[in-house]
């Protein structure tokens, strides 16, 4: 594949992308995603087989993103508590400077008769495993209390993705009186390594 099919490709997927987060995997036709790209709908089906492997294709594109900084953040050096807090960071960064990817992903899952919600959540379940993995590093070197790892990783992982949903979707849930997305994933990272409750 030559550098200008490359750069189709990827303006297709950029495109449809948006697209799909915008309108759903139902909202969008091909020709709609090959005007919008400015090329010819042959040259989409060049690329992809149908639509249901172009929509499968961007939301894998997307996740690997997400995975890319679960690997980076929660495998990288530093202290448990550390990783935990350059993920929960990198990973709402992440989201917030891409917030079609955060729609594209809540329709993702939400449309289960649609063609790739497994697939998130079988990444999703991996990325909580990781997390999960830093917890038990934690709770063996005895920064962490005993508690159940999964079940803690689960939270985190359901706590910054329901603060991004409503970042990304404008919902009053995701008002933070100006308060910038560092000091939301400083506060996260707090919530969930010291509790809300006051230590006796």
């Amino acid at each position: 594949m030559g550098e200008h099919d490359a750069s189709a490709r990827d303006r297709v997927l950029q495109v449809a992308g948006a697209m799909f987060a915008e309108r759903g995997f139902d909202g969008v036709s091909v020709a709609d995603i090959a005007t919008s790209s400015g090329i010819s709908t042959g040259l989409v089906y060049y690329h992809f087989k149908d639509k249901q492997t172009l929509y499968e294709t961007v939301v894998r594109v997307g996740v690997h993103l997400l995975e890319e900084v679960a690997v980076r953040t929660l495998a990288g050096d530093g202290t448990p508590t550390d990783r935990i807090g350059a993920f929960v960071f990198e990973y709402m960064a992440l989201l917030e400077g891409q917030p079609a990817l955060m729609r594209l992903l809540i329709r993702s899952v939400t449309d289960l008769g649609g063609p790739a919600p497994q697939h998130v959540l079988m990444r999703s379940a991996t990325t909580i495993d990781r997390v999960r993995s830093v917890v038990e590093e934690g709770v063996a070197a005895g920064d962490f209390r005993e508690l159940d790892a999964h079940l803690a990783a689960t939270a985190l992982f359901a706590l910054v993705n329901t603060l991004m949903t409503a970042r990304v979707l404008d919902t009053p849930l995701g008002q933070h009186n100006g308060e910038d997305l560092a000091g939301q994933a400083a506060f996260m990272t707090d919530l969930f390594l010291g509790g809300i409750a006051k230590c006796s």
